[in-house]
C-alpha cells in the first residue's frame, strides 16, 4: 500500500534546524507528539546541504515552523544573512524562530534579540536555552504553544502502511485487514461494502492492533463512515476498559514512541527522496511524486 504524498504533508509540522541534542533531545519529539506537535530534527550532513533540505521543505510542506540553532557553525552559512534572506525568497510566507545557548554576557542577549525579533522581525521568538536540559522541554513546549504548532489538529494522524494490522471476531466471523491511519484517539480502515455488521455509534470489544510489530488490545466506538464506491471507511474511536475516550493510559504510553515512529518514517522517508534525487525543486516537481 503506496502512501499519498498529500497525506504526508497535511498539518503543520516544526523543524528544529541543526539543534544541539544535549540541550533537546530526540526523544523529546515523541513527548511534543503525544501533546499534539508535529515536530522533527533536520541535521547538517555531508551527503546534502543544509540549504538544499531547507529549501525541499519549504516547497514541500505549506504549514512550516523553522527554529534555527544560532550556536550551530556551518563554514558557509551566517545565520542572519541566511535567515534574512529565507524570508525575502519566500515571501515571508513561513513562520521562523532562533534559539541558542544561555550566554555568560548579559549584553549578548540584549544583542540578539535587537538583531533577530525588532531588526529581522522574527516572529516565532528569539529563545534561550538553559544548560539543563529538563528546563529545555518546558521552554520549548511554551514556545509550540505560543506558536499554535498544533495547527487545528489535538491529535496527529499517523499513515498506515502494510505492517499496521487490525483484527476482532464479529459472532464466528474472523475481520481482519490493514489500517489506513491512526492516532492516540482514532484509526480507520477500508472494508468492502457490506462486509461489516455494524452499526454508525455502535461499540467494538476487543480489538486487535498490530502497529509494526505493537501489539495491543482495545474497544472502539464507530463514529464515521464514507462511501468510497465498492468499498466504504469506517473511523472509530477508541475507548478504554473503564468506558472513557481514549486508549489505557498504560498502552498509551507505550503506544507513543510507536507511532511517532511511523508519522516520522513516512516524513523521513519522502524527504530523502527528495533530497537524493532532485537538484531543482518546484512545487511542479513534487506533484510528480504522488505517492511513496
Amino acid at each position: 500500500m503506496a502512501i499519498s504524498v498529500k497525506e504526508i504533508v497535511t498539518g503543520r509540522k516544526t523543524f528544529f534546524i541543526t539543534p544541539d541534542t544535549s540541550l533537546i533531545p530526540e526523544i523529546y519529539l515523541e513527548d511534543f507528539f503525544a501533546l499534539g506537535y508535529e515536530c522533527y530534527f533536520v541535521e547538517n550532513d555531508k551527503r546534502v546541504k543544509l540549504q538544499k533540505k531547507i529549501d525541499i521543505i519549504l516547497t514541500l510542506f505549506n504549514d512550516v515552523i523553522l527554529f534555527f540553532n544560532l550556536d550551530f557553525r556551518i563554514e558557509d552559512i551566517e545565520w542572519s544573512t541566511y535567515i534574512k534572506n529565507l524570508i525575502e525568497k519566500y515571501n515571508n510566507r513561513t513562520s521562523i524562530g532562533v534559539l541558542y545557548t544561555r550566554r555568560q554576557k548579559k549584553d549578548e542577549k540584549a544583542k540578539l534579540e535587537q538583531k533577530y525579533l525588532y531588526e529581522m522581525g522574527l516572529g516565532c521568538g528569539c529563545i534561550q536555552l538553559e544548560y539543563q536540559k529538563r528546563q529545555n522541554f518546558e521552554i520549548i513546549e511554551k514556545i509550540l504553544y505560543a506558536n499554535q504548532a498544533q495547527g487545528r489538529r489535538k491529535n496527529i494522524r499517523a499513515i498506515c502502511t502494510p505492517a499496521c494490522t487490525y483484527s476482532w471476531h464479529q459472532g464466528v466471523i474472523d475481520i481482519s485487514g490493514t489500517l489506513q491511519d491512526i492516532s492516540l484517539s482514532h484509526f480507520s480502515l477500508i472494508s468492502p461494502s457490506g462486509k461489516l455488521n455494524i452499526q454508525l455509534y455502535e461499540k467494538v470489544n476487543d480489538f486487535h492492533f498490530n502497529i509494526r510489530g505493537f501489539l495491543f488490545r482495545s474497544d472502539a466506538v464507530l463514529i464515521m463512515e464514507r462511501d468510497l464506491g465498492l468499498d466504504k471507511l469506517y473511523v472509530f474511536s477508541f475507548v478504554s476498559s473503564t468506558g472513557a475516550n481514549g486508549l489505557d493510559p498504560r498502552i498509551k504510553q507505550l503506544f507513543v514512541p510507536n507511532i511517532y515512529k511511523l508519522m516520522s518514517s513516512n516524513c523521513k522517508s519522502l524527504l530523502d527522496q527528495l533530497y537524493t534525487k532532485m537538484d531543482d525543486i518546484t512545487n511542479n516537481s513534487i506533484e510528480d511524486l504522488p505517492e511513496i
